[in-house]
């Protein structure tokens, strides 16, 4: 769920400002999620992988450029997450 500055009711607006230690600026927009409390093993494994990955991410890798490394990661965030953007 995605809110607008501007959709917040004063107290609610107090409380996002209270826990994020800022004020909100009227461009911003709140997401909000709420997640299980505990991940699946599914979840579990795939986070241990990727933390490996990444750790291992500056050895060699035969035949793969940088950039085709980065497209990869690009493709697979883009597959959960269509409309995400790298930023700069």
């Amino acid at each position: 769920m995605i809110i607008e500055t501007t959709e917040l009711a004063p107290h609610q607006k107090a409380a996002i400002e209270e826990l994020l230690g800022r004020p909100l600026l009227e461009k911003d927009a709140i997401s909000l999620r709420a997640l299980p409390a505990e991940k699946s093993a599914e979840q579990k494994a795939a986070a241990e992988n990727l933390c490996k990955f990444l750790a291992a991410r500056e050895r060699p890798r035969p035949g793969v450029s940088d950039e085709e490394l980065e497209a990869a990661i690009l493709e697979a965030l883009r597959s959960e997450r269509p409309h995400y953007t790298p930023m700069p």
